[in-house]
Order: structure tokens, then C-alpha cells, then sequence
């Protein structure tokens, strides 16, 4: 192609093999590079192709996540259309992994929880992407960061792919009436899983006849087989992915997640698979039955007693023998008297606070609906009700907390104006202004104090008030200070050669402080150094 401008964007260099449609760009009116995938059709040629195209268009712009690479909006240019994405700094899992053959499994399971994050979202907003493969993946330069690429309506209307791109299709879509679902998805997962791991498709052949054959009719070998430090537990997730049959892989991606999250915490744990396998249910599917598992773990199996005696005739039975039928008709009634008279105010105080001194969420809301508001409901004058109380607001807010880190990781807008106001405040504080931060957390108290729904959040913003004011800085000149210590660090940054965490230092300044006359030179400053980055 040898155009070097499509709307209003500037094409600058290809990305990817020659003759690849996508290109890295330039807006010429708002300065910003960006990604831009060029379709060279005949789309704008019809009414219907146009509309159906920003019917897609429209959707893409929505589909926002952390773990998906994010589509700004696209348009007609003559007889082509486009699409103008993010531009990630960074590189394709696949030249990745064509520098460094295989990852350690340590790195793939994060991946692979990031990616089921975002396949997550994309499957509940109806999009499948239908093309996962190394190529669609990217991974930032600094590692911490996996997002999914390419998405868009029709996946089985794609070129005939290669060899080597054949190799993550699910066996569904190689037939003559190819299906595409959700199951396709985390079909491709496994396979991009498996390559992470052992540096090789699960699938291999010398043509795509010879693929598509082996990905049919041949099975895949485990994981650990291959790489002997991978961890049972992520084999076996990797294996279940790449069933042949689309019923017997995960339920969803959010399963898939999930069982991910286990085989994390089984291998930091140490568990075996036999404790495993004994010790109850698990979205984890294992090849190994309860008896072989507890003859691993020495467990041996208890023999019956004979009821007959060496004389010939039967003892009477355990359970027919009269003091043994009292015994039991007393613990019946025992368990039921137990079971059906309410628990004493120290009963219902001592098993809420078993759950509350636990760090997990999920014991706090047990806690709640089965002992605390009861507490509160049947002893509000009693010496556990002010107690209680306190133990509610901390779950409120433990609640409030993980809301807000949900919506940050899903890319959702603030429910509430609380919400919005604490995680702006929290900003500054994270970014280290102690200063803006203590004066906007007071904003949050004084202006929300009286709003119910909004109570977790001002309780929090109390919580940050006093851990501040523990410590409390000096006044703005501390913030001066401090703005003018970034600045020179991101100066050094810059010319030790890290331009991206620079950059992150000086955008700070600029979408934190704007607005503020008095650190305005400061912000100049900054905004000089990002327009010089971009010169």
C-alpha cells in the first residue's frame, strides 16, 4: 500500500509482516499516535455496508476493559474503511515468544487470568472474538500488562489462514459448517496457554491440511509432561481447555478465571493431587478417582464388622439394642432443641467474630447476614449492638472498596457521586499528594455527611483523614516541594533512558493539576517536556 494518509490520520510505518493492513498513525489534528487497521474493500459502496459498519463501529467503541485494547471510532476513506485503536507500547506474544521461546508458567497464569478478565467482558457485552491467537495478544514493554486485539463481527469470514495461525483453532471451525462461541474462545486460550508454556502450539504439521488433521483426530500432550515444573493444576486446566468437545471444556471464561485462581493458590499452598482429589469439590477437573487417591495418600479402607459371632447365630444389631435407641432419640432431640432455640447474644457476638477476624470478604457478608444483624435486631440495648453496628459500617466499607476496584479494573464509570469523589481523592493520594488528597477527602465529609447511600464513602474518607493527619504534611509549599521532586525525577527518568515512566510522571502532573493557579508553572513545565516527547 502506498498511501500515506487515510482521513484525518497520517500512515507512518506498517505494524507487523509486509503487506499487513494495520499501521501505526498519526492524528494530524490532535498530535497523538494510534493504531489503524485498514480494510481495502469496497464497504462504503452501499447503504447497508455503511450502516452495518457503524452499527460495529459503535459497538467496538463500547467494548471498553483494562485487558482489551481500547478502539476510538474509524470512518470511510474513498472505497476503504478503518479503524483507529490505542497504541500500546509494547510487543505481540508472538514476537515474544519467537525472542524467548517459552515464558515461565509463573507468568503464563497471570496472563491467562488477565485474558479470561477481558474474554469475560467481551462475551457479556455479545462479542466473540473468534481469531485469539500470539498475534492478537500484546504484552507492554514492561510485562505487567496483556491485552487482546482485533475485535470484530463475522469471525469465520476471515482469509484462510496459515499454518502456523491454524494451530489455536478449536476443531468446531474446521469443519464445513464452522461454529463460533464462546467456547471457540477459551478453545484458542488453551492453545495460546499451552505454546506460553512449553514453547511449542499443542498442534503441529508441515501444511494446514496436516494441522487441521492433528487438531481433528490427534490428542494433545499434557502440559507437565512437556515442561516437568508446570504445576498439575495448570496442566490440567490447559488440557480441559483444549478438549475436542466444546461441552467438556470450562462453562465460561469466568469458570475459566476462577479455576485459574485455584491452580494458583494449590501450587503456592503445595497441595498435592491427592489431597486434592479427597478433599472435596473444585472447578478443577483431575484424571484421577477418589480411591486411587486416598491409596496415594495411605489412607486405608475400613472393613465392616461381622455381626455373627464363632457360635452360629447373629448378635442383635448396634442400632436394635435398646440403650442405644435411647442414647440416639436423646441426641435427637438434643440437636433438635439445639438447632431450633435462638442463639444467646455472647453466641451470636463470638461466631460474627470467628468470621470477622478473617481477611476474606465472603466471611465478613456471612457474617453480617447471619449473626450481625441479628444482634442488632434482637438486642438493640445490649453490650453487642454498638459493636455490631461498627462491624456493618466496616463491611460497608470493604464493600464500597471492592466496588471501586471492580469498576477500575472493568474500566466502569463511578456509581455514585461518593464513589466518584473518593476515587478522585484517593488519586492524589496515591499519585503522593498528601496534601490536595487530605483537602478533598474533607470535601467528601462535609458535603456527603448527611447521604445514606453514600455513608461507606464517607467513612472512608474519614479512615484516610486520620491516617493522614497521623502524619500530617506542612501546607502547599510541601506540595510545591514535592510536584518539583517529581518533576526532577522524571527529568532523570527520561535521561536514563525510561521514557514511558517519565511520561507517566509528567501526565500525572498535567491530568491532576490542570486546574490549579497556584502549581501552574509546574504543570507548564510539565506539559513542555510531553509536547518536546512528542516533537
Amino acid at each position: 500500500m502506498t498511501r500515506s494518509k487515510i482521513g484525518p490520520l497520517a500512515l507512518e510505518s506498517p505494524l507487523g509482516d509486509r503487506g499487513s493492513n494495520v499501521f501505526r498513525a498519526l492524528h494530524l489534528q490532535q498530535k497523538a499516535h494510534v493504531v489503524v487497521r485498514v480494510f481495502s474493500v469496497p464497504l462504503g459502496m452501499t447503504p447497508e455496508s455503511k450502516q452495518e459498519f457503524a452499527d460495529q463501529l459503535e459497538s467496538l467503541k463500547a467494548l471498553r476493559h483494562p485487558g482489551i485494547v481500547r478502539c476510538y471510532g474509524g470512518g470511510f476513506d474513498a472505497k476503504d474503511a478503518y479503524l483507529v485503536y490505542e497504541l500500546m507500547q509494547g510487543e505481540s506474544l508472538a514476537v515474544t515468544l519467537k525472542r524467548r521461546e517459552r515464558l515461565p508458567w509463573e507468568s503464563v497464569l497471570d496472563y491467562g487470568l488477565k485474558l479470561c478478565e477481558a474474554l469475560q467482558k467481551a462475551h457479556e457485552s455479545g462479542w466473540i472474538h473468534g481469531r485469539i491467537r500470539l498475534d492478537k495478544i500484546l504484552v507492554s514493554e514492561d510485562a505487567n500488562t496483556v491485552k487482546l486485539s482485533d475485535f470484530r463481527r463475522g469471525p469465520g469470514a476471515s482469509a484462510p489462514l496459515t499454518t502456523a495461525q491454524l494451530a489455536y483453532s478449536a476443531p468446531e471451525t474446521l469443519v464445513d459448517q464452522p461454529k463460533f462461541n464462546t467456547a471457540t474462545d477459551l478453545y484458542s486460550i488453551g492453545a495460546v496457554l499451552y505454546h506460553a508454556i512449553t514453547g511449542q502450539p499443542p498442534f503441529i504439521g508441515d501444511t494446514p491440511a496436516m494441522v487441521k488433521q492433528a487438531i481433528i483426530g490427534t490428542s494433545v500432550a499434557p502440559v507437565a509432561s512437556i515442561v516437568f515444573d508446570c504445576p498439575v493444576w495448570l496442566s490440567s486446566i490447559v488440557e480441559q481447555l483444549l478438549n475436542k468437545d466444546p461441552l467438556r471444556r470450562p462453562f465460561s471464561a469466568a469458570s475459566t478465571a476462577m479455576a485459574l485462581r485455584e491452580a494458583q493458590r494449590r501450587a503456592t499452598d503445595g497441595m498435592g493431587v491427592a489431597e486434592h482429589v479427597v478433599s472435596g469439590f473444585s472447578p478443577l477437573q483431575l484424571n484421577t478417582n477418589r480411591a486411587e487417591a486416598e491409596k496415594a495418600l495411605g489412607r486405608k479402607k475400613k472393613k465392616k464388622r461381622r455381626l455373627d459371632d464363632e457360635d452360629g447365630y447373629d448378635k442383635p444389631a448396634l442400632l436394635e439394642q435398646p440403650l442405644v435407641l435411647v442414647g440416639l432419640l436423646v441426641a435427637a432431640i438434643s440437636l433438635i432443641t439445639f438447632l431450633v432455640w435462638p442463639a444467646s447474644e455472647k453466641t451470636l457476638r463470638a461466631r460474627a467474630q470467628t468470621l470477622m477476624e478473617s481477611e476474606d470478604l465472603g466471611s465478613h457478608i456471612e457474617a453480617r447476614d447471619k449473626y450481625l444483624f441479628a444482634l442488632i435486631e434482637r438486642f438493640p440495648d445490649g453490650d453487642s449492638a454498638l459493636w455490631a453496628k461498627e462491624q456493618l459500617e466496616s463491611i460497608d466499607m470493604e464493600n464500597a472498596e471492592a466496588r471501586i476496584q471492580s469498576n477500575r479494573r472493568f474500566g466502569r464509570e463511578p456509581s455514585t457521586e461518593g464513589e466518584r469523589k473518593y476515587t478522585e481523592a484517593n488519586r492524589f493520594e496515591q499519585f503522593g499528594d498528601r496534601v490536595t488528597a487530605l483537602e478533598k477527602y474533607r470535601g467528601i465529609v462535609n458535603l456527603l455527611k448527611d447521604e445514606e447511600k453514600e455513608r461507606p464513602y464517607v467513612n472512608l474518607a474519614r479512615r484516610q483523614i486520620a491516617k493522614i493527619q497521623s502524619n500530617p504534611p506542612s501546607s502547599t509549599e510541601e506540595l510545591r516541594r514535592f510536584l518539583m521532586e517529581k518533576l526532577d525525577k522524571a527529568e532523570k527518568m527520561y535521561l536514563g533512558g525510561d521514557a514511558i515512566g517519565s511520561k507517566q510522571i509528567w501526565d500525572g502532573i498535567v491530568s491532576l493539576y490542570n486546574g490549579n493557579k497556584e502549581m501552574l508553572p509546574i504543570v507548564e513545565r510539565a506539559q513542555a517536556r510531553l509536547g518536546k516527547m512528542k516533537n
